[in-house]
Order: structure tokens, then C-alpha cells, then sequence
């Protein structure tokens, strides 16, 4: 990790290719290794809510595929097209939750 001065990088965030990550940590410009997350064990209650998202994201991903369905949605929610996303999932959500 290295911290960074160079007026060039000024402002500079995100990442290259996965390997490299510019960041700002305290008013510090911070350049360093991308992350290996290979190596994580997940619990449990981790896994449950990956399955769940990858379910609602299938769902909403169909819904907005859709143009009848995604009007409809935005109609029913009373969300502008720029927040539907959100909205579907807090919906889908809770939809799934009151069926567990």
C-alpha cells in the first residue's frame, strides 16, 4: 500500500483491471493491491442471503425487461424510472421474507 502525492492522480478513484485500487482513506490518496477474496468462508445466514438476492435480481431483472411490467411496476411503486430498481427490491424483498 502507498500513499500518493502525485498531483497527476489527484482525484483519481476506483480501480484498473482488478489489480490495482485507488482509494481515499482520511484525506489520503492510497494506491494498493486489489483485495483476494478467494479464500473467504461464508456462514451460513451469508449464503441464505446470497441465494436471496440472486433470486429477487433474476426477478426484477425480468420485470424491467419487460416494458408492460416495468410501467406497471413504476405505477404501483409511484417511483420515477430512475428509482424503479431500488424500489422493486425492497418490494421483492419483503415479498420473499413473509414467504420464509
Amino acid at each position: 500500500m502507498a500513499i500518493s502525492n502525485n498531483p497527476i492522480l489527484h482525484g483519481v478513484r476506483g480501480t484498473i483491471k482488478k489489480q490495482i485500487v485507488f482509494r481515499f482513506v482520511d484525506g489520503k490518496q492510497i494506491i494498493s493491491g486489489f483485495p483476494d477474496m478467494s479464500g473467504v468462508k461464508r456462514t451460513s445466514r451469508q449464503k441464505k442471503q446470497n441465494k436471496r438476492m440472486t433470486q429477487v435480481n433474476k426477478i426484477i431483472s425480468g420485470i424491467k425487461a419487460d416494458p408492460q411490467q416495468r410501467a406497471t411496476a413504476q405505477l404501483r411503486l409511484n417511483v420515477p424510472s430512475n428509482k424503479l430498481h431500488h424500489a422493486l427490491l425492497k418490494e421483492q424483498l419483503l415479498l420473499l421474507s413473509k414467504k420464509d
